[in-house]
């Protein structure tokens, strides 16, 4: 290994370590009262040695937010079977969902805190990164095509709006689960029920 490749692998070893205190300092203090001062003394570096890898509080935000896409990502994947329908396939990412939702509640809760509130607070080349082509919304769309031509899914409505469509519903529904918890056990919900069951319902809107 060239030193260039080596300088490259020891950047981005930094950056994840310094993602990695970020988690630390966010789940633990809430991801509106950490300060990147604390991340900074988390990970051992100087202030100004953070910023040359993240701009911004936001930024790291960020960064923290796509880890929980990618392990999003890999469980609907894992759920993924050619031989279903496009319209089972679907059902079977809200199964997915619900399961990152259970056993990640803290990216679940950054990737939702992220979307409402900070999303706008990070330049248009991260944003990007939500509609690169292994995405989970990306897959999304595939698998509707795969519904239309296997004939689950309906053909009226482009993939593209019918996934974004079907995502911000969902993330209507999760972000009112993060930001109104204490009403949804006043009245005896489970949000993994909640999820599930808004699955169901938007798929009798897509089917045909």
């Amino acid at each position: 290994m060239g030193i260039p490749e080596r300088k490259e692998r020891e950047k981005e070893q930094r950056k994840n370590d310094i993602i990695d205190a970020a988690e630390r300092v966010f789940f633990n203090k809430g991801f509106d009262a950490a300060t990147v001062d604390e991340v900074a003394a988390e990970a051992e570096l100087s202030k100004g040695t953070l910023y040359l890898y993240f701009k911004s509080k936001e930024d790291l935000h960020f960064a923290i937010s796509m880890r929980g896409m990618d392990i999003l990502n890999k469980l609907i994947r894992e759920k993924y079977k050619e031989k279903r329908s496009g319209a089972d396939n679907i059902l079977e990412f809200g199964k997915a969902y619900v399961r990152f939702t259970r056993d990640y509640k803290n990216y679940f809760k950054s990737i939702m805190i992220f979307d409402s509130s900070k999303i706008d607070k990070v330049d248009i080349s991260q944003k990007m990164k939500i509609m690169e082509p292994d995405s989970p919304l990306n897959f999304f769309i595939e698998v509707l095509d795969k519904g239309k031509k296997d004939g689950s899914v309906r053909k009226d409505i482009p993939s593209k709006q019918l996934a974004f469509i079907l995502w911000t519903q969902i993330t209507g529904v999760l972000q009112f689960i993060v930001l109104r918890h204490q009403m949804i056990e006043m009245l005896g919900f489970k949000p993994e029920d909640l999820i599930l069951n808004q699955f169901k319902v938007l798929l009798k809107g897509i089917v045909n």
